[in-house]
């Protein structure tokens, strides 16, 4: 057995709660890099990431609160933590929240398809009728605005024609 003087086993100490630290502050990133890239959290648990952020609260509290020094490394650590787990968790009740939404949009549409399944034949050569006349009007509107560019193309004729006048005139 090794006999480390009182500074080796604080700087053994010190230099293993860094490394716990950094292996605590990356354990959750490549998860939050994922929900990051392709915000998808169906396969993620909500209760296995709520249970981590509230680890996380017991242990940054442990190591800020119940000693007269602050544990930096297990606080700093559960801190990190505590953001990450937060962060997904985040993610996992937005996606949940905009699939219902989806979901609620689809049965609504399905309902939709549903009455018109139900229309009679009356009520659907109504609404042809009202689209016909909507159809009509604005081919009307087609033929005045056709109309307004023949009478445009007529003018810029005229217009054309009397340049050339003028030019004629200042040749001679």
């Amino acid at each position: 057995m090794l006999l480390l003087s009182s500074e080796s086993k604080e700087m053994a100490s010190l230099i293993l709660g860094w490394i716990g630290f950094a292996t605590s502050f990356s354990m959750l990133m490549p998860q939050v890099i994922k929900v990051c890239i392709t915000k998808n959290t169906k396969a993620l648990s909500p209760i296995m990431f709520f249970l981590t952020f509230l680890n996380s609260c017991i242990w940054t509290s442990y190591a800020f609160f119940t000693k007269e020094t602050p544990d930096l490394q297990v606080g700093c650590a559960n801190l990190a933590a505590m953001g990450a787990s937060l962060f997904i968790l985040i993610f996992i009740i937005s996606n949940k929240v905009k699939d219902k939404i989806t979901l609620n949009r689809l049965k609504k549409d399905k309902k939709l398809n549903e009455n018109l399944e139900e229309m009679s034949v009356v009520e659907i050569q109504n609404e042809n009728e009202l689209l016909s006349e909507e159809i009509i009007n604005m081919q009307k509107e087609i033929e005045k605005l056709e109309e307004n560019v023949e009478v445009l193309s007529d003018q810029v004729e005229e217009l054309e024609e009397q340049v050339e006048i003028l030019e004629e005139k200042k040749e001679e």
